[in-house]
């Protein structure tokens, strides 16, 4: 028997799984971050019950935070747009880092990226199409598995928490690499990491892309390696060694910036 009990916070499932909510906002708005979808889509998607996905959508939508099409579907809507906006002008990081990717994208020709690691995936927070690099197949806000980039696994490599250093089990759509490497081989991977100060991704994860991804801040430091850049081109465009250092520099650029202006706010 199925026994359900809603205050406002909470739903109890079987009388012995607590669903919040929240979490249930939250893997709708998740699963819609992928684009349009209809209520089945969802339901399938989110693994949610018809009518408790029916009504979040329905409430949703009416606050803003989704829209509904004459195609019966729902999607992101303009309050959802509009807290992200904010949640990007609110990044001191970002407030940073743009100005010196710029810099680097025109310098160099290259694309270059800026993320972070999440629950096990690499986020994209910006983006800087270099002339040289073409189309890249990734986009802000994207997740992708952080173990499949170079981003992901610098991060990775220097931190000190076990969790963040666990590959996850997703696949990414567009990824070649579906499987989770071996724990004994991907640690290896990582010292390798560490030793060269970067980490290399030689088109293994999408087709005819690579990247090379190091990390801002020291890693002792408390605010350090919480974020990474990556550059990104067509596989034999550009030597990977090479490029550490000047990718390095970069990272370096912008940490001095957020230092430099956390310090001056004191």
């Amino acid at each position: 028997m199925i026994g359900c009990q809603e205050d406002g916070l909470s739903t109890t499932r079987n009388d012995e799984v607590p669903v919040s909510v929240v979490d249930r906002v939250s893997l709708v708005l998740e699963a819609l971050s992928a684009g349009p979808m209809t209520l089945a889509k969802v339901t399938a998607r989110t693994g949610l019950p018809r009518s408790s996905a029916h009504r979040l959508l329905e409430q949703l939508a009416n606050a803003g935070w989704l829209a509904r099409s004459p195609e019966q579907t729902y999607e992101l809507g303009v309050k959802a747009y509009e807290m992200g906006q904010a949640a990007l002008n609110q990044n001191r990081l970002l407030h940073h880092a743009r100005p010196v990717m710029h810099a680097f994208a025109q310098r160099t020709g290259f694309t270059i990226q800026l993320g972070v690691v999440d629950r096990g995936d690499t986020v994209y927070l910006a983006k800087v199409n270099g002339r040289s690099s073409g189309p890249t197949p990734t986009a802000v806000g994207q997740r992708v598995p952080a173990h499949l980039t170079a981003l992901g696994k610098v991060i990775m490599a220097y931190s000190a928490v076990p969790d963040v250093r666990t590959p996850r089990g997703r696949q990414d759509a567009g990824s070649t690499a579906t499987a989770l490497p071996l724990a004994g081989k991907f640690e290896d991977e990582l010292t390798h990491v560490r030793d060269r100060g970067a980490a290399f991704d030689r088109g293994d994860t999408f087709p005819g892309i690579a990247c090379v991804g190091v990390s801002i801040g020291p890693s002792e430091h408390m605010y350090g390696n919480m974020a990474a850049l990556s550059l990104c081109a067509p596989v034999g465009a550009f030597d990977h060694t090479k490029m550490v250092a000047p990718l390095r520099l970069t990272a370096g650029e912008i940490w001095d910036r957020c230092v430099r202006a956390d310090l001056a706010t004191r």
